[in-house]
């Protein structure tokens, strides 16, 4: 551990290099995820290395689309193994390193302490050792709760192997990463309220983020007296989003409004699967009306919130950006929500967020329509390419049907959807000249 530590105080910690460092740790991950899933003794069947490959970038990054039949492609070990790079890609590796240097030193290096902020989008004066302990309580302490009622849905549903189902599916649920061992996902228990309601609670909890439920736990325990600001935005915003979309998916849909109450549950589910990026489906999303398919794909842009185990914009960046509307409108010098001022560097980093998430949106779907755009429609793209930026991990379908080239495609967008678009920014531009003097104001036509 000695080793490690003045290994890592020797490096450099300028913004750049820890940016980098950051995309060539998750980039070790998926190729040492790659690697054990093209292992003949983790197969069920044989496929190719585009198919392998795509898989290991999905679960590294938490999205959940998969080429062919999970279940159907590994088996046993192959399932573990791909579980243990699930929970690594949705906690964060930068939280297990971290906690392990916690355990044998005081304090974390400063570079671990930039690797950790950056992966999680922390505040800068957010206290990271608190942070760092609450991750590992809260992940082992919901997960494991979710797999003891799993169990008990599964079990009494007569499912195969109920334990290990339970506890596959609590960690892909609360790592929002989507993977399911059943072929059809949620869609055989769409009318099993325990086993559903458990796997959305699972997922908003995940992707809620970790301040969120340290936030809650610092307010019952009596150390803090109320909530932070960014956990009423996130709680506020969350709630908002899947309720809207919820209802406009199910008056979007004439079936799902011929099924009466069940239909609007399904849309529920599908509307927080969507929006907490989780990725499951109870209900096949290629028979939605285009309508819903549009608010569906509305919902994976905007994704989960900062600190957890979702992808997307963030709800905190899609609220920011709300607040400037709203202060515009209203004339305000200030921009505010909840009767607070937000930082000017806050609103700058979500309309960057947004601009680059948006460029590389349009770009990744050009690309795919290029490969593959005769032979599937536009909409249909559109929405494998969000699920792929936002790490949600639903399709229409068509994941299995792309061409190997559409398959890198997508696996690139996974990838840089589980670093965060802005992460990739600072990577790929250099740092630019300090300016001698201010630049002079000048206005211009808006």
């Amino acid at each position: 551990m000695d080793k490690v530590k003045n290994w890592l105080a020797s490096r450099k910690t300028d913004d750049k290099s820890t940016v980098i460092l950051l995309i060539k740790g998750y980039l070790l991950l998926t190729i040492l995820c790659f690697i054990f899933l093209m292992l003949p003794f983790c197969q069920n069947s044989k496929n190719s290395l585009v198919n392998h490959l795509f898989f290991s970038v999905s679960i590294v990054s938490t999205t959940g689309l998969a080429p062919a039949d999970f279940s159907g492609s590994y088996n046993l070990l192959g399932q573990i193994i791909s579980l243990f790079f699930i929970q690594l890609g949705g906690i964060g590796y930068m939280a297990l390193s971290s906690f392990i240097i916690l355990k044998q030193f005081d304090r974390l290096p400063s570079l671990s302490a930039r690797l950790l902020r950056l992966e999680f989008n922390l505040p800068q004066k957010y206290p990271l050792v608190s942070f760092i302990y609450s991750v590992f309580i809260f992940t082992l302490l919901i997960e494991a709760i979710g797999a003891l009622v799993l169990y008990v849905g599964f079990k009494e549903a007569g499912v195969e192997n109920p334990i290990w189902q339970a506890i596959f599916h609590s960690i892909s649920a609360f790592c929002t990463a989507g993977f399911s061992l059943f072929g059809d996902s949620m869609t055989s228990f769409s009318k099993n309220s325990l086993i559903t309601t458990t796997i959305l609670i699972l997922s908003l909890l995940g992707s809620i983020g970790f301040i969120v439920l340290l936030d809650f736990w610092l307010r019952l325990t009596r150390k803090r007296k109320t909530i932070t600001l960014t956990s009423k935005i996130i709680l506020f915003s969350t709630f908002i989003f899947w309720i809207v979309a919820a209802i406009t998916i199910y008056f979007s849909d004439l079936e799902l409004r011929s099924m009466g109450w069940e239909g609007l549950q399904l849309a529920i589910f599908q509307s927080i699967s969507a929006h907490t990026t989780v990725g499951f489906n109870n209900y096949d999303i290629g028979l939605i009306d285009v309508s819903g398919i549009f608010i569906l794909i509305i919902l994976m842009i905007i994704g989960a919130s900062p600190a957890g185990t979702g992808g997307g914009l963030k709800t905190t960046s899609i609220t920011a950006l709300i607040a400037v509307l709203l202060s515009v409108l209203k004339r305000r010098k200030y921009i505010t929500f909840f009767e607070k001022e937000i930082p000017p560097s806050n609103i700058y980093l979500a309309v960057s967020s947004a601009i680059f998430y948006s460029f590389i949106l349009i770009l990744g779907t050009w690309a795919v329509l290029m490969v593959d755009g005769k032979h599937f429609g536009f909409e249909k793209i559109l929405f494998e390419v969000t699920s792929a930026l936002s790490t949600v991990g639903i399709s229409t379908g068509i994941t299995g049907q792309l061409s190997d080239l559409s398959k890198l495609i997508i696996s690139f967008l996974m990838f840089i959807g589980r670093l965060g678009v802005l992460t990739v920014g600072f990577a790929l531009i250099s740092k630019a000249p300090l300016l001698r003097d201010k630049p002079k104001i000048e206005d211009i036509a808006i």
